[in-house]
């Protein structure tokens, strides 16, 4: 008998779903692995520079998880946020260390949510700015 079961993967999220508060908890401490509960199957993520969205659970988490590994100590406070129906804007402010030392940047988020969770993600912000705060130009 084989005792190898699999486990199921804990989040901070439970029960999952996503609201102004989550967005700003989740930006505490971000961590991919947390993104599950607060996306759908299909989620869709506009993220700037990119050609094309990413789409799914998997690559929405890697493209967070992608920019985590560029700045490990990023975190987002909530500035402002309103919301339309099921469609919610929040402008965050990041604060990170980048390879020329601590900066402060800001950015909104446009979140489309379909039954508490985000189904797509509409980000924006400066990205050639971002590229010389951070020191990645």
């Amino acid at each position: 008998m084989n005792d190898a079961t699999p486990q199921a993967t804990t989040h901070r999220f439970d029960p999952p779903g996503w609201s102004v508060e989550r967005f700003a908890e989740f930006w505490s401490d971000p961590r991919a692995e947390d993104v599950p509960p607060l996306v759908t199957e299909d989620v869709v993520g506009w993220w700037p520079g990119a050609d094309e969205p990413v789409r799914g659970v998997v690559p929405y988490s890697q493209a967070l998880a992608d920019l985590l590994k560029l700045l490990p100590d990023m975190r987002l406070t909530v500035a402002e946020h309103a919301s339309n129906g099921d469609t919610v804007f929040v402008r965050w402010i990041m604060r990170a260390t980048g390879r020329n030392g601590p900066f402060r940047f800001t950015g909104i988020d446009r979140i489309t949510m379909r039954n508490g969770r985000v189904a797509e993600n509409v980000i924006r912000f400066d990205s050639a700015h971002l590229k010389r705060l951070a020191g990645f130009d």
